[in-house]
């Protein structure tokens, strides 16, 4: 079987998690790296939890560092509840046996890009501050993609300092992702399609069951776990699996359904709303569409689909 060449550039992160899983569970996917960049927790973490990933998955691929700030805004990460204090909710990963590969992530992504010869397909489910930087050290990289997913962006927002316009991914660096988006034919899988794949509490019942107790499942059943009881009891909105959703749309079309629009992104930090996705909705910019926006989801799919993965590992 000829397989998909991929790359995961991420900040792990729970959602993460579930998506590199996901990745690593679908028979046509070969990873070839994971690139962590800073996010959901500080650079320190996300480095450390790729590296654990890596080996905790059993994946042979390499791992880049990226970058640990944004381009131009400062950043002050706080870790949050929805993640953890080490980012991966409860999960306790053994010190890595591997270590990076010598070379940062921009640099890796070109050079897998170029290897695929057209056929790469490149996630970026974190902030976009690597690819950024991969795409001004290497301007031809657009044309070294098969595809580009990203997670980030969407309707609405979930950064109240911005009145809830922008969504966390892009607001980290949003200088970033306006150069990201000026630059590649980005499909957009944001919060409006994420929160409408949202799994219910049997959902996690059921994920957590299919887990049993397989040491090799020990990570999905400890994901969910987490997102159970950090959704349902504490309010977080860990049932939001937004990351996985990204992958999931390329392991079966059908999860999602695009819609074209002219997208752009609002970097500037003294406007209320930057970071925001501007989407025109209503195509009354007179632009034409520059990018694909998942605006409807197979939720049934994506939670059976979500289900199938923790099956795949608690009977490994």
């Amino acid at each position: 079987m000829k397989k998909t060449p991929i790359i995961i550039d991420c900040d792990p992160g729970v959602d993460d998690s579930y998506a590199i899983a996901l990745a690593n569970s679908c028979e046509f996917f070969d990873i070839k790296a994971i690139t962590p960049v800073e996010g959901n927790v500080p650079a320190e973490l996300t480095r450390k939890n790729a590296l654990a990933l890596r080996e905790m998955l059993d994946i042979d691929c390499r791992v880049a560092f990226g970058a640990d700030k944004p381009l131009v805004i400062p950043y002050f990460n706080k870790i949050t509840g929805t993640h953890g204090e080490a980012g991966v909710g409860t999960v306790k990963f053994p010190p890595s046996k591997l270590g990076p590969d010598e070379k940062p992530a921009w640099d890796v992504i070109y050079e897998e890009a170029v290897k695929a010869n057209g056929e790469l397909l490149l996630f970026a489910v974190g902030p976009l501050t690597n690819i950024a930087i991969a795409l001004r050290k290497y301007p031809d990289l657009p044309k070294l993609l098969k595809k580009f997913v990203i997670m980030g962006g969407g309707t609405f927002g979930n950064i109240s300092s911005t009145g809830e316009t922008a969504e966390f991914n892009i607001w980290v660096d949003p200088t970033a992702a306006k150069e990201v988006f000026e630059k590649l034919d980005v499909y957009m899988v944001g919060l409006n399609a994420t929160h409408a794949a949202e799994l219910k509490k049997a959902d996690f019942d059921e994920m957590i069951a299919l887990c049993g107790d397989n040491e090799k499942a020990y990570l999905l059943r400890e994901l969910s776990k987490f997102s159970m009881r950090n959704a349902f009891e504490r309010g977080f909105d860990n049932s939001v699996i937004h990351d996985a959703l990204a992958i999931a749309s390329e392991i079966n079309p059908d999860v999602l359904e695009y819609e074209d629009y002219y997208v752009f992104v609002e970097d500037d930090p003294q406007k209320k709303n930057a970071g925001q996705t501007v989407i025109d909705l209503e195509r009354k910019s007179g632009k034409e569409p520059n990018c694909h926006v998942a605006m409807k989801v197979n939720q049934p799919l994506f939670a059976q689909m979500m289900k199938d993965l923790c099956k795949y590992y608690g009977t490994k």
